[in-house]
């Protein structure tokens, strides 16, 4: 597997076919391969638009996407992501709006929320 940082892209050969990955709507912001082999990735928030997913998403072994982590709906739209921590298989990310949340490697959906300002 090839993580092409300058180009926004992740690929690997399998077979002698190509299979990659593109950022969806900006820039990869920040990545890590978790523990499960899977690579959570999350792209830059600022003008980012996807429909009512997240910039906050895992790619499984075949380099497609799994599953987006939920976000929520604010009155300036959709509040995204702005970082993640990983620690083994805990997964955390906050979002603009200032919320902490939990997140389950496995589904990717949110454990708990917490407001933090």
């Amino acid at each position: 597997m090839i993580i092409n940082l300058q180009e926004n892209r992740i690929y690997t050969f399998d077979d002698k076919k190509l299979k990659e990955h593109k950022a969806i709507s900006t820039n990869f912001s920040h990545f890590e391969i978790l523990p499960n082999g899977k690579i959570l990735i999350i792209e830059n928030y600022y003008n980012y638009h996807n429909g009512e997913n997240s910039n906050l998403y895992c790619l499984n072994h075949n380099i497609e996407i799994e599953y987006f982590v939920p976000t929520t709906k604010s009155e300036d739209g959709l509040d995204l992501y702005v970082g993640f921590t990983t620690n083994g298989k805990n997964i955390f990310a906050n979002t603009w709006n200032c919320f902490r949340v939990e997140i389950d490697s496995i589904n990717g959906k949110i454990i708990s929320r917490e407001f933090t300002k």
